[in-house]
């Protein structure tokens, strides 16, 4: 079978490589799409993990299973790549993406290849049928939106109050879309790309900002009765982003990073304004399967519209520039879809 092998951020190629075997439980997937996570095209992470196949954002058919397996030949499934226990001490906790088997399991060997074995606790604690309402495309959305879901989560958004979203990427417009089905009041965004800070309104952006103004900082509290916002969400790893986010906060407000920062990079925080403030700093790492359940309930009511983010379509040879397109946020490239299996017939 064909894989998309990244040996480094900036080398990509496709080799041939052996199916999978199956132990029981297991199940053998074809890949029909996977989508390109920010995470695949953040250089310090990938690097750390090559060489590996990457994809974290598939959905695809069953074609073998082993034995005992629940799953059956021809179902159209979403499968998760990491599950956790649900029993330990951090799963009781409400932290199960800390569980020592959500950080071990993996699938075998990556969503940017041709089949996938699903391992038998994947196929047990997180693999979900695909009602006949959703097609590939919307799936490949499943984990990602569920990963906005989780970071709604953390907010503990209430009725009415206001939530400031950093970055109008894919996940940045999943993340305005889920605050405002939640109860948001107001839904500011801020965003460098002039491309992008004119969103479709179905996102439920109220008012998009350029963080970079001078004036910036008034129109902000200006939009916020001069508290600030209640909330905020920042979805790039910047330090400019995570000081301005930390800076403009409103007293009593939660500040959550939505995406990894670098080991190496460290960040100097208002920790006085922290504390008289009554201020929270949360993050918000991956989903788990509570999420990836409403996240395929909403995608099937189709209260978020997911598929107006796909914005390119890949074969596994393309992988590779998908990656650095992706990395490079340009104001035409929103998501990437990856079809293994060829590109698909678009109406």
């Amino acid at each position: 079978m064909k894989v998309a092998r990244t040996l480094s951020f900036h080398e990509t190629r496709v080799e041939e490589a052996p199916i999978p075997q199956l132990e029981p439980g297991d199940a053998l997937v074809e890949v029909v799409a996977c989508g390109l996570c920010g995470s695949d095209a953040t250089d310090w992470y990938v690097d750390k993990k090559a060489p590996t196949v990457l994809g974290h954002e598939p959905a695809g058919v069953v074609v073998e299973v082993g034995e005992g397996c629940l799953l059956e030949p021809g179902q159209r499934i979403f499968f998760h790549h990491h599950v956790s226990c649900g029993v330990c001490h951090y799963c009781a906790r409400g932290f199960d993406t800390n569980c020592s088997l959500f950080r071990s399991s993996k699938l075998d060997p990556g969503g940017f290849a041709e089949r996938v074995r699903v391992p038998r606790e994947n196929v047990e604690r997180d693999t979900l049928l695909l009602p006949e309402g959703v097609d590939f495309d919307a799936a490949t959305f499943i984990e990602p939106l569920a990963c906005s879901l989780r970071a709604i989560d953390k907010l503990e958004l209430r009725a009415g109050e206001s939530v400031w979203v950093i970055g109008l990427g894919a996940m940045g417009l999943m993340n305005a879309a889920l605050a405002k089905h939640y109860g948001a009041g107001l839904v500011v965004a801020t965003e460098l790309d002039p491309g992008r800070r004119d969103p479709d309104p179905c996102w439920g952006v109220d008012h998009v900002l350029d963080p970079t103004d001078e004036g910036f900082p008034k129109a902000m509290r200006e939009l916020t009765s001069g508290r600030g916002p209640d909330h905020v969400i920042v979805g790039p790893s910047s330090k400019v982003a995570i000081q301005q986010a930390s800076e403009l906060v409103a007293p009593g407000g939660r500040v959550c990073l939505f995406s990894p920062v670098s080991p190496d990079k460290e960040i100097t925080l208002p920790l006085n304004r922290f504390y008289f403030g009554e201020i929270t700093l949360v993050s918000s790492y991956s989903c788990g399967a509570g999420e990836t359940r409403r996240s395929l309930e909403l995608i099937e009511a189709d209260a978020v519209p997911v598929k107006r983010l796909i914005s390119h379509r890949l074969t596994l040879e393309e992988v590779g520039e998908g990656i650095q397109r992706t990395a490079a946020a340009g104001p035409d490239w929103l998501r990437a879809v990856v079809y293994p299996q060829g590109l698909p017939e678009v109406e």
